[in-house]
Order: C-alpha cells, then structure tokens, then sequence
C-alpha cells in the first residue's frame, strides 16, 4: 500500500467539505488572526477542520522503530495515526497496521539471545478453583498475576518467572507448531498475508483439534501475545485475521485500562476471542476471552452471566535480552 491509497482509505470516513463550511471556516480563521482578549478559545469548527488537515502529514510522517517495545506508556516512539481516528473494520486496520510497518525496522534476536515478554493475566474465579491458579506472592494464590517469560531466539530454550518467585523455570523449546512462537520459527513465516494463511493452515493441520479457521485463529494468537512478533509480521497477522469468516472490531479497554481496538470473533460456546491493538502504535496490548451469552446449560459457561470476562492477558513490556533472567 502507498501513501495515496492509505490518505484516500482514511478520507472515505470523514464527511467531505461543502463550499458553505470552508467559507465559513475561512472567515472564523481570519478572524482569530487578529488580537483578541486573552483567553477567548478558537471556535470548534476551525480546531476540526485544522486537525483533519494535519492527518495527511501524520500518516507519511512514518514511524520510529525501537528494539525495547513498551506498552505500559513509558516507551519511545510515534505513532501513525491518532488514537481518535476511527476504524470500520480489520482490513482497515490491517491496512494501516501494514503501512506503518513498512517505514520500520525488523529486529531480531541472534540464536543466542533472548525475547522477553511480561504479561498480566487475569482469570475469572468463576471458572477456577483455587489449587489451579498461580501463585500470586508471599504465599497467596489468586485469579490476577504477572510472569515473565524469555524464548531463545533459536527456539531451543524457554524460561519464565511467575510474580512472587525469585526462580527461573527452564525448560527445552519444542517442535509442535502448538507451542512453536520463538524467533526462528517467526523469520521463517512469509510477510505476504496469502502465502501465511496457508502456511499456518499447513503447520495447524491435524495438530490443532479444530476447525481450519479456529486453528489458525487460534495460532494466530499465540504468536502475537507469546511470540512479541516484528511490526511486518505482526501486520500481515492482522491481515490473515481480517480474512478469516465473521471476524469484528470494537473499541475496548485491556487489562490494565488502556483504550484498544479489539479484533474478535465468536464461537458456538458463547465465548467471544479477542485480540486488543494499540490504535497508535498497532502493538499488541493483549487478549481477552469474554462470554457473550448463548451456551446451553452443561457447558461450563452455562451459568455466567453476559459480559463475565473469562481470561484475559496484557502485554507489559517486550524486548531483545542477552540472557534469560535479564530485562529491558
């Protein structure tokens, strides 16, 4: 995609200008331009009109890449378009995602290094007993705790830390395309949208027990909120979701309140996936599994109430380390 082609992508949203408004808003722009006693404000259609022009120069002003990613608000960076910009569908973020993208730098871990993702997770108590939820620190268990978790950028090695230990749990990487999210798996995935569909319909074939689009959806997933893919991969992700069947978008908070856009689709249990993007940076902000209603009463759902947040994820930081137990 271009410039020209995103600019016109982003203009078939906004209502274009009749003659009566730009005259309008050329007289009220004149006029502000002479003194005026302090405090008066400029009238709120000259402020609309001058923010909906900068949105041109926003979009081609491209984006900074960094090798620490943050998402908790205290990482570096600019961003594409502006949060308030609103967004009709996946392709259409997928289309920006993919823009911007373009203008960044892939980094990836040597073969002997570390990426490093902290996450929250929230579990609703509804759906757990307590001998199966993590510790959560000085002895107590809970449905809310953080880890950390470092990959080997070749894939042999994981290691992570849940909160309230000081231990690092080690183990071997494997070769089940289930658990496969580390580097070297990620460089050797296509950036063309079409040719990676098939290849995760390919690697998810008889080894995820689901549908053909629940399990990509589902490795889809796992890669983005486990695997802290490059900004390219990550775009074309958001494309392969965005041709997946009765896939949606809404605006959502994550886990820790930060405003996203959710990429979701609803299964026949009631039980909506949803993947949450930062609508700056499109990062990944985390996930959510939240009932939606519909189960019929032996499932496990059957006796939630509607909008019960089931299992939700946020992404902390991520980063390129040097050893596992080092971060960014």
């Amino acid at each position: 995609m271009n410039d020209l082609d995103m600019v016109r992508d982003l203009r078939s949203q906004v209502r274009q200008s009749e003659e009566n408004d730009l005259r309008g808003a050329r007289r009220r722009v004149l006029a502000s331009m002479a003194p005026e006693p302090q405090g008066r404000r400029l009238p709120r259609l000259t402020v609309r009109v001058a923010a909906i022009g900068v949105l041109g120069v926003t979009i081609t002003a491209g984006v900074t890449a960094v090798q620490t990613l943050r998402t908790d608000g205290q990482g570096k960076g600019t961003a594409s378009a502006p949060a308030w910009l609103p967004v009709a569908n996946v392709e259409t973020l997928a289309k920006r995602a993919t823009a911007a993208a373009a203008r960044q730098t892939d980094v990836y871990p040597r073969a002997d290094q570390w990426v490093y993702v902290k996450r929250d997770f929230y579990s609703s108590p509804k759906m757990l007993s307590e001998s199966v939820v993590p510790p959560v620190g000085g002895g107590r268990t809970g449905s809310r705790y953080t880890a950390e978790m470092w990959i080997r950028g070749d894939g042999k090695e994981r290691a992570q830390r849940i909160e309230g230990s000081k231990t690092i749990t080690r183990r071997q990487g494997g070769e089940d395309p289930r658990l496969r999210f580390d580097p070297a798996y990620l460089r050797s995935l296509p950036l063309e949208p079409s040719a990676l569909l098939e290849r995760l319909r390919k690697d998810t074939a008889g080894v995820i027990p689901l549908p053909e689009t629940r399990a990509v959806s589902l490795q889809v997933l796992k890669i983005l909120q486990e695997g802290a893919p490059a900004a390219r991969l990550r775009a074309a992700l958001y494309t392969v979701l965005s041709q997946l069947d009765d896939v949606s978008v809404e605006k959502v908070r994550d886990l820790l309140g930060r405003e996203g856009v959710g990429i979701y689709t609803d299964d026949d249990e009631g039980i909506r996936q949803e993947v949450i993007i930062d609508p700056n940076t499109y990062v990944l902000l985390g996930g959510r599994r939240v009932y939606v209603g519909g189960s019929e009463s032996q499932s496990p759902y059957g006796t939630l109430p509607k909008g019960e947040v089931v299992f939700s994820v946020a992404q902390v930081t991520a980063g390129i380390v040097d050893h596992a137990g080092d971060v960014p």
